[in-house]
């Protein structure tokens, strides 16, 4: 084993998340998230997030904030707040992506991330958070699921509009309602 790793090993026996700091997003943040999402999911999304600082800056959302110990970025997530979308909840929260880097899972980043927005949700009276999540996702939908997700009553569809659409009007099978 390196030395290197015996030292991350050290410094994660000792992790205190009462030293993490929640703050708002800023554009020098840029490239320590686009390496976290890297590590995590193997992409790499500069211009994705350069668009949502962007548009964060503008107001457009609740705020992305960030995660840091000792200066360090360790974690991230980005959410806003909608109403009166297709018959959604007035006040509604949504949690579009949160991610934390690999040496700090399971030590309760994401929690707090999410406890942190969870707060401001209330203070604007948020009553319902929704985040979309991929069935087959093992790290975000247990994550999700731990903290108090659950399987709402909407179906999420998607449509490629690089294909031509199917000529049946009904591709669906509705009977999704047996797993609710």
């Amino acid at each position: 084993m390196s030395v290197h790793r015996n030292m991350e090993e050290k410094i994660m026996e000792n992790f205190d998340l009462s030293k993490i700091v929640i703050r708002g997003i800023k554009e020098s943040d840029v490239d320590a998230i686009v390496e976290i999402e890297e590590k995590n999911l193997g992409i790499k999304r500069e211009r994705y997030w350069k668009r949502e600082l962007q548009k964060n800056k503008e107001g457009r959302f609740l705020g992305s904030c960030v995660a840091e110990i000792e200066g360090k970025v360790i974690g991230f997530i980005l959410g806003d707040i909608g109403s009166r979308e297709f018959g959604m909840p007035e006040n509604m929260g949504w949690i579009h992506t949160i991610g934390v880097h690999p040496d700090y899972h399971h030590k309760g980043v994401a929690r707090a991330l999410f406890d942190d927005y969870k707060k401001r949700f209330l203070k604007l009276d948020v009553d319902t958070v929704y985040t979309i999540v991929s069935l087959s996702d093992n790290m975000q939908l247990p994550f999700f699921e731990k903290i108090g997700f659950r399987p709402g009553n909407r179906i999420y569809l998607e449509m490629d509009i690089t294909k031509e659409t199917p000529k049946t009007d009904r591709v669906t099978d509705y009977e999704f309602r047996r797993i609710m």
